[in-house]
């Protein structure tokens, strides 16, 4: 009897999953999916100001968005001539990290948490992670600290990950959302939006993430 059971449940699935694909569901989804992390990019400009104004960012910058990334929002930006990525998240606080951490120390005790969470993979893992550069990039009427850094990768000797890791602070839109979480953390909803990009490439050039900070009005 439970074997039948099995089967029928089974059977009911499959016939589902046909209706589904046969029906255009695939294709909706995909719609909805590619509607929301590719839009025009006056929408993305428009809707994503939370990150600051993105309307000076060059159009040899590819600009997506991603669905929630372990809980961050997610901005995406790829230079097309040198296919550079450079992500942006928002770490929905200060407390991760913040623009102070880069001038009282606190950088490179909070930089090998964060290589663990967004770029040191179970798959390759990283060592000798090491910050090699920091320094602040004038973005609109504000300073943005950054680090350029450089690891080996565990198992494969003679290759490197280079990258830019930058930090700057802006206020998320009012919002239903954002008014409850500013009432439960009594917090004035301001929050550290990290930019990150990475290449393990020997052909990383920092000065194309700077390029994309620096066209960002702050």
């Amino acid at each position: 009897m439970g074997c039948l059971k099995k089967l029928t449940k089974m059977v009911i699935f499959i016939a589902l999953l046909f209706a589904f694909f046969a029906y255009g569901g695939y294709t909706f989804v995909k719609n909805k999916y590619d509607s929301y992390t590719k839009p025009e990019r006056s929408i993305l400009i428009r809707e994503e100001k939370d990150f600051g104004d993105l309307k000076n960012v060059s159009a040899d910058y590819i600009l997506t968005r991603s669905l929630n990334f372990f809980g961050y929002r997610k901005l995406n930006a790829v230079y097309i001539p040198k296919n550079i990525k450079i992500s942006v998240f928002d770490l929905n606080s200060k407390d991760v990290l913040n623009e102070k951490d880069f001038s009282n120390g606190k950088i490179e005790e909070k930089f090998e948490k964060l290589s663990n969470k967004f770029f040191n993979s179970p798959v390759l893992p990283l060592s000798n992670i090491e910050l090699t550069e920091q320094g602040k990039i004038l973005a609109g009427s504000k300073y943005v600290p950054y680090a350029n850094f450089e690891a080996d990768f565990k198992y494969i000797p003679f290759l490197k990950l280079n990258g830019t890791i930058a930090v700057y602070e802006t206020k998320n839109r009012e919002n239903l959302v954002n008014k409850v979480k500013e009432q439960i953390q009594n917090s004035d909803n301001i929050t550290s939006k990290l930019v990150l990009s990475t290449k393990i490439q020997s052909d990383y050039d920092s000065a194309t993430t700077k390029k994309f900070i620096s066209s960002i009005k702050l």
